[in-house]
């Protein structure tokens, strides 16, 4: 046999080889595997210490600081006087339900982000780890923005927009002297926004759901529940728009920066592998397109 001729068959050999190997590497490894990457950073010991002080911190502010006697702070400020005026539900009746609804929806929204994307779905598609991994940054974020929101409202003691219609009748409303000087921010609105954050920064980045279309759609429902719950605390008169913006700032930049900056994108840290520029792709393409969209 010629020498092009066993050069040519050794190449045929080594091409026949390459395709073997790749089709069977397509058959072994699902792309929308649940897997925790390697360029991600797990949970680290200095976190787990963080959380537990962070957490200890927010549970002594929430039991240990006093509410102000007497509001430090009243009265809008911007458009929060044209939005209550806007908002607010006349009867009491529909204030105290709207304000039960504003319960539901809050946990509704934890239960959604904690309960079901981060130990429910995982497990489910058998992701020990990565189950672990999200629940302890839910667990993060939200001691952090307890920690906070507690603090602020426990000092800086700005009247709820009912203080002064129950300064001069008493029966106005039924929580007239239920925490008086506890508006600003919003522990409702702060809570909802956090699970929003972290639903938007988990689904960016882990195909939860299995589609990109899916996991873009949980993170706008967790965007509209938390848009509902600080809404139906300014119509149940409980706070005010400032209030529950500034407590949906908090909120989202902690439960999606977080988990970003600390875990998923970390500054520095290579990305060799991760996301590309091309519209088509694997699961990690499809990952940096969502976090596109949100």
């Amino acid at each position: 046999m010629s020498r092009q001729a066993l050069r040519g068959a050794a190449a045929f050999v080594t091409l026949l080889g390459m395709i073997t190997s790749s089709l069977h590497a397509g058959a072994t490894e699902d792309p929308d595997a649940l897997v925790w990457k390697p360029e991600w950073v797990p949970f680290r010991p200095g976190e787990y210490v963080f959380t537990g002080i962070a957490g200890a911190l927010s549970t002594a502010a929430y039991f240990g600081l006093h509410d102000p006697a007497h509001p430090r702070w009243t009265g809008g400020i911007l458009f929060d006087d044209a939005a209550r005026d806007a908002l607010r539900l006349r009867s009491p009746s529909a204030r105290d339900a709207i304000r039960t609804t504003s319960d539901v929806t809050a946990i509704a929204s934890a239960v959604l982000v904690v309960g079901v994307d981060s130990i429910a779905v995982p497990l489910l598609r058998k992701s020990d780890y990565v189950a672990l991994q999200l629940t302890l940054m839910d667990a993060e974020a939200f001691v952090v923005s307890t920690l906070v929101t507690t603090t602020m409202f426990k000092t800086i003691g700005r009247a709820r927009p009912s203080y002064a219609d129950c300064q001069k009748n008493p029966g106005f409303d039924p929580l007239c002297n239920v925490s008086p000087t506890a508006s600003f921010p919003s522990g409702h609105a702060n809570a909802a926004f956090t699970a929003a954050g972290l639903s938007c920064a988990h689904h960016a980045h882990l195909r939860l759901y299995g589609s990109p279309f899916a996991d873009a759609a949980a993170c706008g429902t967790a965007l509209t529940l938390a848009a509902a719950t600080s809404m139906f605390r300014v119509m149940g008169d409980r706070h005010y728009m400032s209030d529950v913006l500034v407590s949906a700032l908090i909120g989202f930049g902690v439960g999606f920066g977080g988990p970003t900056l600390l875990h998923y994108d970390v500054p520095g840290r290579s990305r060799e592998g991760v996301a590309t520029l091309s519209p088509m792709g694997g699961s990690s393409t499809a990952g940096f397109i969502i976090s596109g969209i949100f």
